[in-house]
């Protein structure tokens, strides 16, 4: 089962994007990939887990910080509770101003997905972004032109869902949706 990977804003949810987007990666039987937060990562997994019928899971990449006894422990408000399987690592969120080739768990996120689709977001999301092409995961965007601002050269941004939809049918050899 192909995992896609969603990544996008911590705090905005573009529910006329990752709302749709969530319940079709469910109908059509893909593990849906998030890093556990708010935002963009909250709604597509709701939409993704409340979908009826679904058979795949929903998969959290949880940001860690030190705990005096457990070792790590997950980031206040990680994973939302729409986390089938939350996989706790020791990496950190991506932090402002950190170098570019700094490890955080954004590496996990793009490694992880067989596909990643990349809505509005802000310095993680772009981070991701950057990772994807870097590592050659497929990538497509999908919002407004302007809040991918600073993406490499010949990233494909589309406005439009039905174009992320046959792109990931596409990348991942899916024939009909199944």
């Amino acid at each position: 089962m192909a995992i896609v990977g969603v990544m996008g804003s911590g705090k905005a949810e573009w529910p006329e994007l990752s709302i749709p987007l969530g319940k079709w990666i469910a109908g059509h039987g893909f593990d849906l990939l998030t890093g556990a937060g708010n935002g963009v990562m909250l709604a597509t997994a709701r939409a993704f887990s409340t979908t009826p019928g679904r058979k795949g899971r929903s998969i959290g990449i949880v940001p860690g910080e030190s705990h005096p006894v457990r070792g790590f422990a997950p980031v206040p408000g990680y994973p939302n509770p729409y986390i089938d399987l939350p996989i706790l690592t020791p990496l950190p969120r991506k932090q402002a101003g950190a170098p570019e080739d700094a490890l955080n768990r954004n590496y996990v996120n793009v490694l992880t997905s067989d596909v990643v689709v990349a809505l509005p977001g802000s310095q993680g999301t772009l981070d991701e972004i950057r990772l994807a092409t870097r590592f050659a995961r497929p990538l497509i965007c999908i919002g407004p032109p302007d809040a991918f601002d600073g993406v490499p050269p010949g990233t494909r941004i589309v406005s439009a869902l039905p174009e992320v939809y046959a792109f990931v049918l596409a990348a991942t050899g899916s024939i009909n949706g199944d």
